[in-house]
């Protein structure tokens, strides 16, 4: 599925874009703490309820300590999943298990440059494993296409295993190479510009479901 991904720094910029997104039945929140990434996102969590939006929120958490993170996401309703970084600084098994407790799926993250054995040992333990396909934090970052190599290997593994887990890709995704993820091996295609860097954010939404 296509998941719009929402960045911003301040609560009504990120009003305005999740109004705009209603007709998505599921939207990612990007968090960023200013020291896993260099900006920060914005501090008024409890406002979300009020937008009395129908849709679900994925969190995507690009900070260096989830579990404090997640204590504070707890308040916002209809939360279905949430992904933290393999690079992050807390024990990647307390998070999982802190995630399972609130009733969220559970995702990893992991960076391009990041050696894809480091999540290897949280198979079993997951739903999703999110791959940037770009640097983290900026939203219109350049695409990594050596990511394919983590993504088809994992995708490997997976079938080794007899493991079904939802592969999901981040980061410069278009019309340009939605098709190319697709062939390896992605599920969920989380985007950012493409969508949201248009006039008609349904049309876009639209566009690239069609692809997939």
């Amino acid at each position: 599925m296509i998941i719009p991904a929402i960045l911003e720094k301040n609560f009504a910029d990120f009003e305005d874009k999740a109004k705009q997104l209603s007709f998505a039945p599921l939207i990612q929140i990007d968090i960023m703490d200013g020291v896993f990434v260099s900006g920060k996102s914005f501090e008024e969590i409890e406002k979300i309820n009020s937008l009395d939006l129908k849709n679900e929120w994925e969190l995507h958490l690009m900070v260096s300590h989830p579990l404090k993170e997640i204590e504070k996401w707890k308040v916002v309703s209809n939360i279905k999943r949430i992904i933290f970084h393999i690079e992050s600084e807390d024990n990647p098994l307390d998070v999982i298990k802190t995630i399972k407790q609130y009733g969220y799926e559970v995702g990893v993250a992991i960076n391009p440059e990041t050696r894809k054995h480091e999540i290897l040992p949280y198979l079993n333990d997951i739903d999703e494993i999110l791959f940037l396909t770009v640097h983290p934090g900026n939203q219109g970052a350049a695409f990594v296409p050596e990511v394919k190599d983590n993504i088809v290997e994992i995708k490997n593994i997976l079938e080794i295993k007899q493991k079904d887990l939802l592969i999901a890709a981040d980061g410069a995704i278009n019309k340009n190479n939605i098709q190319e993820l697709k062939q390896w091996g992605v599920n969920n295609f989380c985007v950012g510009s493409a969508i949201l860097g248009t006039a008609d954010y349904q049309k876009a939404y639209k566009e690239l479901n069609e692809l997939i």
